[in-house]
């Protein structure tokens, strides 16, 4: 019983330890500065200002299931952003390389919206879409 008391303080000790270095003011500040670029992302992400067609990237991009859409007459699915950030790290055949959440997001602004993005922008927008789990 005596083991059993000891293993459990232990384990709460160190329970508050650890809950103690997460709660720090400087962490509380990054998580805080996090928190606020990616609700920024977020913004960004249902925002049709972000392209002169008029769409969002949630208009092709729809959490949890893809799209099926006529690009350039040919018809394609786009994949759900549920779990993007995961699946970048897959080859990409059509442009025969490895792209991050970063090259990917500038490339549908770019040419899927028609717009441009700050870099400030752009970093929200990664953010927000690396979240997403």
């Amino acid at each position: 019983m005596k083991k059993f008391v000891l293993a459990v303080f232990a384990i709460l000790t160190a329970f508050l330890g650890v809950s103690f270095l997460i709660l720090t003011p400087a962490n509380a500040h990054m998580m805080s500065k996090n928190a606020k670029l990616i609700a920024r992302g977020k913004k960004l992400f249902y925002s049709k200002n972000i392209g002169t067609n008029g769409f969002s990237c949630a208009t092709c991009h729809v959490y949890s299931t893809g799209t099926y859409i006529n690009l350039h007459g040919r018809g394609m699915v786009i994949r759900p952003i549920k779990n993007a950030a995961k699946k970048m790290a897959e080859f990409d055949k059509m442009h025969h390389m490895h792209m991050t959440v970063k090259m990917k997001d500038k490339m549908c602004v770019k040419f899927a919206l028609r717009g441009h993005i700050s870099k400030g922008g752009l970093k929200a927008l990664t953010a927000y879409v690396g979240s997403l789990k």
